[in-house]
């Protein structure tokens, strides 16, 4: 592992002290604090390059890594604003050399510089590579999908259903040509990638409503967070959209972000994904989907005793999102509009991402080799 100086980058250097600073400094540093380094130390190898447009004008830019580490650390430490990110920087002297601060930049340039970052979707762009990078080569046993609900504090979008124009009633003529049947967002889905499919999702502030485990509905005002995460909890694809958004339109995107970044034997959701689309999809990429039967369809269906014994690993995926919203994500998302909503998110699933992988893929590791 590197040392103190090193991840400082030349601190040193830039304070003018002759002597190592490595035993002053761990004096200082805290538990979290080194959690944090090590967090950053597997993130940090998989940012993409920040190729921000600069200006000629005014006093030197920030250091882009120090910004990003910034961001990083608001979601790692659950600071809820930029206001008490500035606040921790200036009162935490060691959080402010982990970074690579020498002066704290102003709350103006830190929201520029999120938006910044939300825009380019920049932590989204780094899940993928470090996900493939330590998982790649593995076989993973079960990949569990769930969603969950994120209250925002800005207005709901009304999205106006299309009025349909009103055609002659009864039956058509005979030997006209009959009406193509509209295809339906799964059927439609099956013939898109990824990209496409997630670019058809509403990604605004609205209206949405869950079913809770005693079968009374909660509503909230926001967005939902969908998620796919691996037997021992790791995050392997997220995906951000409008809270009237149902579970099932975001299956089969995830299936395929999934499928490119790992090697999966069943896949497990419960009863709100319970749609034939989405069962022909992943049975055609040959893999086994296990998925809670709906109780309102008139024809039921019952799982196998294996079927119910591997539907119990899909706790996971509830634990996942109960420890993003626990330790990763503020209780009030304070920032509004979906981009920057989105790029909060999606921060917190990447922190968790390399927490879980430090957890499960590197120290064992370097346990076995001490």
């Amino acid at each position: 592992m590197r040392s103190i100086t090193q991840i400082l980058g030349g601190c040193q250097m830039l304070f003018g002290i002759s002597y190592d600073i490595q035993e002053v400094f761990e004096a200082y540093v805290t538990d979290e604090h080194r959690a944090f380094i090590q967090m950053l130390r597997v993130i940090e190898e998989f940012l993409p390059a920040c190729d921000r447009p600069g200006s000629l004008l005014g006093r030197k830019s920030y250091d882009e890594t120090a910004m990003v580490r910034s961001c990083l650390a608001k979601q790692f430490f659950n600071i809820g604003t930029v206001t008490s990110l500035r606040y921790r920087l200036l009162s935490d002297s060691s959080l402010r050399q982990i970074c690579g601060f020498t002066r704290v930049p102003s709350e103006a340039t830190f929201s520029r510089r999120y938006a910044w970052y939300a825009q380019e979707k920049l932590m989204e762009k780094t899940l993928g590579p470090l996900v493939s990078s330590y998982l790649g080569g593995r076989i993973v046993g079960h990949i569990s999908r769930d969603s969950t609900a994120i209250e925002a504090r800005e207005k709901a979008t009304n999205t106006k259903k299309e009025v349909k124009p009103k055609g002659k009633r009864g039956r058509p003529p005979k030997g006209s040509e009959p009406k193509d049947k509209k295809q339906n967002v799964l059927e439609k889905q099956l013939a898109q990638s990824a990209k496409q499919a997630i670019g058809e999702l509403n990604t605004l502030c609205s209206w949405g409503c869950k079913r809770n485990s005693q079968g009374n509905n909660n509503y909230w005002k926001g967005y939902k967070l969908h998620l796919d995460v691996t037997d021992s909890g790791i995050p392997i694809s997220a995906i951000v959209t409008g809270a009237n958004v149902h579970d099932s339109q975001a299956a089969i995107p995830l299936e395929r972000m999934s499928g490119e970044r790992v090697v999966h034997l069943y896949s497990l959701m419960d009863s709100a994904y319970d749609a034939k689309p989405i069962k022909d999809f992943i049975i055609t990429n040959g893999k086994v989907p296990i998925i809670d039967p709906n109780k309102r369809r008139k024809q039921q269906r019952v799982l196998s005793p294996a079927e119910k014994q591997r539907f119990k690993i899909r706790s996971t995926v509830e634990r996942s999102n109960a420890h993003l919203k626990d330790w990763l994500i503020p209780s009030k998302i304070m920032v509004r509009g979906p981009e920057k909503v989105a790029h909060c998110l999606m921060t917190g699933v990447l922190c968790l991402a390399a927490i879980k992988i430090l957890q499960y893929c590197i120290l064992p590791g370097l346990q076995k080799t001490a």
